[in-house]
Formats: structure tokens, sequence, C-alpha cells
């Protein structure tokens, strides 16, 4: 066994019951971090989920529709009652944004992802937006790059 190795082994035997579960999660991700990173369908749901509770929560606490909030995985409703919340996840091994919005009343999806075109010239933004009723529609942009060290 490698020192290394046995070095882990160790700190395992002196962390705390309580610390057990953590660690394995993080050797897990470690072990093979594509199988535990968050897909499309697993942050839709998420992002929905936690949607509805801060717009309920804060319906609830106030009487009225305004919630913030900031970062990757925020969402923010304004005082014209339009919503959005985003969250980063991975998409066909692409990074990817979710994000879900209600404008004036309705309520859509934007899945959002980047690449490099395959010779290396070209930044590619595909948008697949879907309506509540789930008609879709992909957008594309494309945009020149320049990899010079200037």
């Amino acid at each position: 066994m490698s020192d290394l190795r046995q070095e882990l082994h160790q700190l395992l035997d002196t962390l705390p019951d309580q610390s057990l579960e953590h660690a394995k999660a993080a050797l897990s991700y470690c072990a093979n971090p594509e199988q535990h990173r968050m897909n499309i369908e697993n942050a839709k749901r998420h992002l929905m989920r936690r949607s509805r509770q801060r717009l309920q929560e804060h319906a609830e606490s106030t009487g009225r529709s305004f919630v913030s909030g900031i970062g990757s995985g925020g969402g923010m409703t304004h005082v014209e009652g339009n919503y959005h919340s985003s969250m980063v996840a991975f998409e066909k091994g692409k990074d990817a944004t979710v994000h879900f919005y209600v404008f004036q009343g309705v309520p859509f999806e934007i899945t959002e992802t980047l690449e490099i075109s395959d010779d290396g010239q070209k930044l590619i933004r595909h948008e697949r937006i879907v309506s509540n009723d789930g008609t879709e529609q992909m957008l594309t942009a494309e945009l020149p790059v320049s990899r010079s060290n200037k």
C-alpha cells in the first residue's frame, strides 16, 4: 500500500462517527466525479422545488411576491411578479445552466450550454427554450474567438 493511501486510512480511523458520511460522500465523488455531478434533469427538479418553496415562504410571510437571492442557484422575483432562478449542472459532458423564468405570468425554462467548435475558431452557445406547454425551440449563436496571447 502506498504511503498516501496508508495516511488516508489512518485519517479515516481518527474521524468521529458523525463525519464518516461526509467523508464517504467526498471519497465517492473523487472516485467517480461524472457519476455524482448534477445533471440537467436533477437540476430542474431541484430548481423547481426550491423556487416553489421560496415563493411560497415569501408570499406567506409578506403577503406579496418579492424575493431575491445572490449567486449560482439564486432566484429573484421582481415587484411586478417576474421571477428568475438558475442553477449550474452538466448535460452530455458539458457545463450547462438551467434557468426557470416566470415572465408576465408565463413560466418557461432555458437550458444553455457553451462549447468551442472542433476547429477551435468559434465559441458556440446553445439555448433550448421550453414553454409551459412543452413547446421547444433551440437557438444557437456562434462567435469567432482568438486564442492569441496578447
